[in-house]
């Protein structure tokens, strides 16, 4: 079955075979530069905290009293390794008072003093949500001249009523950006390509010491903390090529769109367990997880501009519409039935990317890790990849009502104490802050919990509560 895949095409489009690429090493996760985005000193930390007892195991070693490295202990390469200089000072905009949009160019970005372009990926029907990130987290790019926050809209197929509703908004808020050639109907990871198109469209000349220097996708069932984020990217202001996200490590083979030996371990123990060499998937290499993907501007224009990835791009597009024509539709349920295409594991094809180029000698990247400062909402645990946010968070995931993007944005920004019923309330029963849903089961069990219409966004602990 492999032998038919075998061909001397780039090896973007073709599954790995050692009679052209040599022995599969299985250990190759390891040859990359992998940083790790260590936990800032917080909460865990402070004795002084109102759940310090029960977060103290999440406070990093280095961060007690007395610390000391154990000679002959191994010591991963941290943000603070990286740049040995203070980062240089951030051009203001041109102007007093200038703000950039969305639907500006290259050039009125810069001008703006914008240095931070952060893409939310959003379906034409998801306003609930985009007018959730409005009321939290984007509101950081409100006090930051230096940030621009959009969302992503793929202009292809949809329905001219929706358009209507969408251009009303655009003309609201100014801060969608339409992806001309892509579409939202099955395949989001074709719109993730045009993402990193359209960003690189709005990056400055090389060399320019004005203009977008970092570009990143979030979805929009995320909470960004920009303030963080902005943080580690002035730490880091030194890597030329900085990948930086939730990197787990897997085998793929581009010809069929498939990861194989996915790990959160750079050892390959799952790709030879699963015999991934044999059944064509390139050895292991990081990528970032979907939920927050960024680049530095090199990377992005890397991304945007390389034949090879347009190949692969190209043929992924004809792939799909090939499955359209034969009536098979694009709905992920139910699996992959009938042909298959690549509309699954955009963040897994983008790592694929950079690290066949990297291995090429194009450039050596810088890939930070975060991962245990990138979560899925909790509000109880605090192990696992569902936790309970802390202070040195960069993003957290799988907020499907909006009522959790402003619940974590009292929380990190205006100081609100965490509290368990609260938290519930506000991230999985949004419905209980109207009126109309007052009487749903869950709202009737809570009765304290009720809230008048003219109730004004500001979560406030439930036990505080007259």
């Amino acid at each position: 079955m492999l032998g038919s895949r075998v061909t001397t095409a780039s090896e973007m489009l073709r599954a790995f075979h050692s009679s052209i690429d040599g022995p599969a090493n299985a250990e190759e996760a390891r040859r990359y530069r992998i940083v790790q985005g260590e936990r800032i000193c917080g909460w865990s930390c402070d004795p002084s905290g109102p759940y310090y007892e029960q977060d103290k195991h999440l406070c990093p070693a280095e961060c007690k009293p007395g610390y000391r490295l154990k000679p002959g202990k191994a010591r991963y390469e941290r943000i603070a390794d990286v740049c040995h200089t203070d980062p240089p000072p951030l051009p203001p905009p041109s102007s007093p008072g200038l703000r950039a949009s969305c639907s500006d160019d290259a050039t009125a970005i810069a001008n703006a003093g914008v240095w931070m372009l952060i893409g939310v990926q959003t379906g034409p029907t998801h306003r609930g949500r985009r007018d959730g990130i409005r009321r939290s987290w984007k509101r950081w790019d409100q006090d930051n001249s230096g940030v621009l926050v959009c969302f992503l809209i793929g202009r292809v197929g949809i329905a001219a009523e929706v358009l209507a509703e969408l251009g009303e908004e655009g003309k609201a808020h100014n801060d969608l950006l339409w992806l001309v050639n892509a579409t939202d109907a099955g395949v989001p990871t074709i719109k993730g390509y045009h993402w990193w198109r359209a960003a690189n469209r709005l990056l400055p000349p090389p060399g320019s010491t004005r203009g977008i220097r970092i570009a990143a996708k979030v979805d929009d069932d995320s909470f960004l903390h920009v303030g963080n984020l902005m943080a580690d990217m002035r730490r880091l202001h030194c890597a030329e090529y900085l990948h930086y996200g939730s990197i787990g490590f897997t085998g793929y083979d581009p010809s069929i769109w498939k990861l194989c030996g996915w790990s959160w371990q750079t050892h390959g123990a799952n790709y030879r367990k699963n015999q991934c060499a044999d059944h064509g998937a390139y050895p292991p290499f990081p990528f970032m997880n979907g939920v927050l993907e960024l680049l530095s501007a090199p990377l992005v224009r890397y991304v945007a501009t390389s034949p090879d990835v347009f190949a692969f791009v190209t043929r992924a597009e004809r792939a799909v519409e090939a499955r359209k024509a034969a009536g098979w539709g694009m709905s992920p349920k139910g699996g992959q039935r009938g042909p298959r295409v690549w509309r699954q594991n955009e963040d897994v094809a983008l790592g694929f990317w950079l690290s066949r180029a990297e291995r090429r000698g194009l450039f050596n990247v810088t890939w930070v890790r975060i991962n245990d400062r990138a979560m899925n909402m909790a509000c109880i645990s605090t192990k696992g990849m569902y936790q309970r946010p802390r202070n040195d968070t960069i993003s957290v995931h799988f907020l499907k009502r909006p009522g959790g993007l402003e619940y974590i944005w009292g929380l990190l920004h205006d100081g609100v104490p965490h509290s368990p019923q609260n938290c519930s309330r506000w991230v999985w029963h949004d419905a209980c802050r109207s009126p109309k849903d007052a009487d749903t089961e869950w709202c009737q069990r809570h009765p304290t919990d009720k809230l008048d219409p003219n109730f004004d966004a500001s979560p406030r602990r439930a036990e505080d509560k007259h």
